[in-house]
């Protein structure tokens, strides 16, 4: 596997951005490292993965075996940097959201041997960015075969109430008077939602005490109404911490490639 601190000037945020990229080893059908790729011999799939608040580029290299499941799985690992933006067009701050919709597949795609087709691109997040999953997902359809969301802030009212002392930056972020009546919401865009044929893969998680276990518990029904069988819902012991992602990660990535959940 090879690792890939990519650093580019993004016409949208006007600045330089970091992005870290993991591009699994060629392997041959005995399961050893065969001999390097060509160029433009061989596509990639690609997991687009998000960190949550606090986090930045490198941290699911540092808290997890993501470079592992990569090979493990045979995809490339695209994990952008939005630091604090919720993966939206902040109020009072960067475009984070038009950045990651516009810019950010065209210039990894371009850098990197990365596939475009619909049915091997996927995306996941934890936390913050398990909402930023979940909206880019419920937003373009037709971009992603399969979402997972561990632990995600499904409700924006809500978290900017119970979760005041974790980002009392929020209002920098989001107009408090649109949470609940625009395309920052989840169950906006679940209300909107145009289905794909074939529809979109969905996968939540949280912790039995996960700061966010209720409103995930809350989502869930919503979820499971607009998408059924595509619907998968997990619920394992543990808080809102990378212990309990580190346990479902495995998991998760297995469902993402091969749409069954696996404790592997």
């Amino acid at each position: 596997m090879s690792i890939h601190q990519n650093n580019f000037y993004s016409n949208v945020l006007q600045r330089q951005v970091n992005v870290a990229v993991v591009l699994p080893e060629p392997m041959n059908a005995a399961g050893q490292v065969a001999a390097p790729y060509v160029s433009g011999s061989h596509l990639l799939p690609t997991v687009w993965l998000l960190h949550g608040l606090g986090g930045d580029a490198t941290t699911w290299l540092r808290r997890t075996a993501i470079e592992l499941l990569a090979t493990q799985y045979r995809v490339a690992v695209v994990m952008p940097q939005t630091e604090r933006g919720f993966y939206t067009d902040m109020v009072a701050g960067p475009n984070y959201w038009t950045f990651l919709t516009t810019e950010l597949m065209t210039r990894m795609r371009f850098t990197f041997p990365l596939v475009t087709d619909r049915a091997q691109n996927f995306v996941m997040g934890n936390s913050m960015g398990g909402y930023g999953a979940l909206r880019w997902a419920l937003t373009m359809p037709t971009t992603f075969a399969a979402v997972a969301a561990l632990s995600p802030v499904t409700d924006l009212a809500r978290f900017r109430t119970e979760q005041d002392s974790i980002m009392p930056d929020f209002d920098l972020a989001f107009d408090p008077q649109h949470l609940t009546d625009g395309p920052t919401s989840l169950a906006y865009l679940l209300q909107h939602y145009q289905a794909p044929q074939p529809d979109l893969r969905v996968l939540m998680t949280t912790g039995d005490a996960d700061i966010l276990r209720g409103m995930d518990e809350s989502f869930r029904p919503q979820l499971a109404a607009k998408f059924g069988s595509d619907f998968t819902w997990q619920m394992q012991p543990g808080h809102h911490e990378w212990s309990l992602w580190n346990q479902q990660l495995p998991a998760a990535l297995h469902w993402l490639i091969k749409g069954e959940w696996k404790v592997v």
